[in-house]
């Protein structure tokens, strides 16, 4: 398991009041030792190093930071002066743009009958409107493995795997995509033109390309 030890800092990035906690990596808490990002081999962010990018709050306020994506602990780092934050509070967030890609924070669940999961995630915005489409990246860190014969000692490593892909109506949470029946479901006030449109274009609903084309002709509808 991998930890981030946060402690109160004054020293906040300029008039961002709600980047409260200076984010310390590599750390132990409360006595008990974990496995650390140093001693984990591979890569947890998507973009290793920081770039710059906007920050958008919900209030409309804008902030250009240095920023990056943390996939196995979910969080967005802010760097300011050398100094590394963590988003405490990310619902208060309009959207982050880091190069080409946007970023939004919502509420998930993993399928069409579960209504409130509790869960939230940072996910990438593929199409926006009424309906978007999120693509959700996915990590796990795979065990260190001891020493065997003829073999050394191998460190933990991070494991990409693959996205899995959300719908998000307006003010409602989003929900992942599995298969066509899922989508049906999600879009169903549009079920017989999204019906047709996607059998007779020959579309997967697990291709991002082809969920691309039927969200963008479902919100073509509205």
């Amino acid at each position: 398991m991998l930890s981030i030890d946060s402690v109160k800092s004054q020293n906040v990035v300029p008039n961002s009041e709600f980047m409260l906690d200076k984010l310390r990596l590599n750390k132990v808490m409360h006595g008990i030792e974990y496995e650390t990002y140093t001693t984990t081999t591979g890569d947890p962010f998507i973009y290793r190093d920081f770039h710059e990018g906007d920050l958008t709050l919900r209030n409309g306020e804008t902030y250009r930071l240095e920023m990056r994506y943390d996939i196995y602990a979910n969080q967005m780092h802010l760097r300011n002066k050398n100094e590394i934050y963590a988003i405490n509070y990310p619902e208060k967030l309009a959207s982050i743009v880091i190069d080409t890609l946007s970023f939004i924070y919502c509420n998930f669940v993993n399928s069409p009958e579960q209504k409130n999961s509790g869960e939230s995630s940072y996910f990438i915005l593929k199409t926006g409107g009424k309906c978007k489409l999120l693509i959700k990246k996915n990590i796990r860190v795979q065990d260190a493995e001891q020493p065997k014969p003829l073999q050394d000692a191998k460190p933990a490593k991070f494991v990409h795997l693959g996205d899995t892909y959300y719908l998000k109506q307006e003010g409602e949470s989003a929900v992942r995509i599995k298969g066509k029946k899922e989508l049906l479901h999600i879009l169903a006030d549009k079920k017989d033109e999204l019906n047709k449109f996607i059998d007779s274009n020959r579309l997967a609903t697990k291709d991002l390309e082809d969920l691309v084309k039927i969200v963008t002709f479902y919100n073509s509808l509205q």
